[in-house]
């Protein structure tokens, strides 16, 4: 079983993928399935933790740097895999239907048309501006700071939050 840590460790290495998924060994343990998360994912993306598939703590890391510089695309990788939002470019439309709020919007993805149910719940306020919308299947979507959409985008914004 992986060593669970308290701190952040100096240097990790060890990590491989295997069947698809990121794999850790340390010295004189056997090789364990990790997930890698941020701690803070929305408001900092620094420090790591890696957790085996009963969510337990194998390891935290300050940041990638502490990674072997050889492994760490293999993290960037798993990471960027598990936090990818997509990004708002334009909101053509927001229609509100019972408490719903309709978007259709041009995304780095291509057009998409999702809901948003609650947003004082699903709407999160980032420090620098963004928003990230979590709409009703789960999927995130990152909106730019106000000032760097278009003069429609922020009108329908503020008319649907």
């Amino acid at each position: 079983m992986a060593r669970v840590t308290d701190a952040f460790a100096g240097h990790v290495s060890g990590f491989f993928v295997e069947g698809g998924r990121l794999r850790l060994t340390r010295p004189g343990e056997d090789p364990v399935t990790v997930t890698a998360r941020y701690l803070r994912p929305l408001t900092g993306r620094s420090e790591i933790v890696f957790l085996d598939e009963q969510q337990r703590e194998v390891v935290s890391v300050a940041s990638l740097d502490a990674v072997e510089p050889s492994e760490r695309p293999l993290v960037e990788e798993a990471l960027r895999a598990r936090y990818h939002l997509v990004t708002v470019r334009r909101i053509d439309r927001i229609e509100v239907r019972f408490g719903t709020r309709y978007f259709e919007a041009e995304t780095d993805r291509g057009p998409r048309a999702f809901a948003l149910r609650e947003p004082g719940k699903n709407v999160t306020a980032l420090d620098d501006g963004r928003l990230v919308l979590r709409d009703t299947a789960g999927n995130r979507f990152e909106v730019p700071p106000p000032e760097a959409l278009d003069a429609a985008s922020r009108r329908w914004l503020r008319v649907a939050l």
